[in-house]
């Protein structure tokens, strides 16, 4: 007698989820179409809003310079003898 009950119950619960899952499935593909749509259509924006970068002078690699030091330093460890 107690078990039908629980399975009755579930039953309903099971109900929830279906509506709840179409719910979510419906929520993905409205956001998958507004981000299709935002990338699709082509920006209203002018090329005079947005200039180009200019290179700089001298290449991109002007002013940065070799270290002559090493950064490094060996780490000298003395082997002591196995006794």
């Amino acid at each position: 007698m107690m078990m039908c009950c629980l399975c009755a119950e579930a039953v309903g619960d099971m109900n929830v989820c279906y509506i709840l899952d179409g719910i979510l499935i419906l929520y993905g593909v409205i956001l998958t179409v507004l981000y299709c749509r935002l990338r699709m259509i082509p920006s209203k924006k002018t090329a005079a809003n947005h200039p180009e970068k200019q290179p700089a002078p001298g290449g991109i690699y002007a002013g940065l310079t070799t270290h002559s030091t090493d950064v490094y330093e060996t780490i000298k460890m003395d082997k002591k003898p196995i006794v």
